[in-house]
């Protein structure tokens, strides 16, 4: 069996439910570094590997993954309906005092893949749900750790909207714009929740990843800070 580095929480003929780890780009790009989809394509034994979705090369956690075309149509069709749902933990710099509901336009910049809020028409509406659920502290910067539910998917949107409102995510040097930033390793961002019916038995599936080690020690160590 090849040795991977990413947990499998659940295998069927039809998809595969991993988590992914910081680090790993999802699909292979003009770097040639390691990706998720190669590393699917040596496991399954064949080439064929149904990206649903993404997550950034520094952001971890959960992802489905189809093994033949019509799970990936299926899986597909959840994700654009809303049946598909996704939700992140993320540490974010201050402290965010209750549950927000975000709406904003979005729009990419393709030279720099950055993602700006925007007032114009052409950008994309982009809806998250952000629920302060903890509270911690890194090199002195009070953290809130963040639980968000996406209500519409689009690239970069938990970065870009939660800079935008004033609370980027620790680590992530692209959307910070304090140039006194505490410094962390990655963006601070988990993939920790995600809920979609089986694409042939229409089984509500639900999965759920813990934060990793790199991101759970600021909560574990936090009483040693505040």
């Amino acid at each position: 069996m090849p040795i991977h580095p990413w947990k499998i929480h659940f295998e069927d003929p039809h998809l595969i439910v991993l988590s992914k780890p910081s680090g790993l780009l999802s699909q292979g790009e003009k770097t040639g570094d390691e990706n998720l989809v190669d590393q699917l394509r040596t496991y399954f034994g064949r080439n064929y590997v149904g990206l649903v979705h993404r997550l950034d090369r520094n952001t971890s956690g959960l992802m489905v993954v189809a093994k033949r075309t019509k799970s990936a149509q299926r899986l597909t069709q959840a994700l654009q309906s809303g049946e598909m749902s996704r939700s992140y933990l993320a540490w974010v710099l201050g402290k965010l005092p209750g549950p927000a509901r975000w709406e904003h336009r979005l729009e990419k910049n393709e030279a720099t893949n950055r993602v700006n809020v925007t007032r114009s028409a052409h950008g994309k509406i982009a809806i998250l749900q952000a629920q302060p659920v903890g509270s911690g502290r890194w090199k002195g910067t009070e953290l809130t750790l963040v639980r968000f539910d996406l209500e519409t998917g689009r690239s970069h949107q938990i970065r870009a909207q939660a800079s935008h409102e004033g609370y980027p995510l620790l680590g992530d040097v692209k959307y910070q714009k304090s140039k006194t930033a505490p410094e962390f390793p990655r963006v601070a961002l988990h993939s920790c929740e995600l809920r979609f019916p089986h694409p042939m038995s229409h089984e509500e599936m639900k999965f759920e990843d813990p934060l990793p080690p790199d991101l759970a020690q600021i909560s574990s160590t936090r009483s040693n800070d505040l």
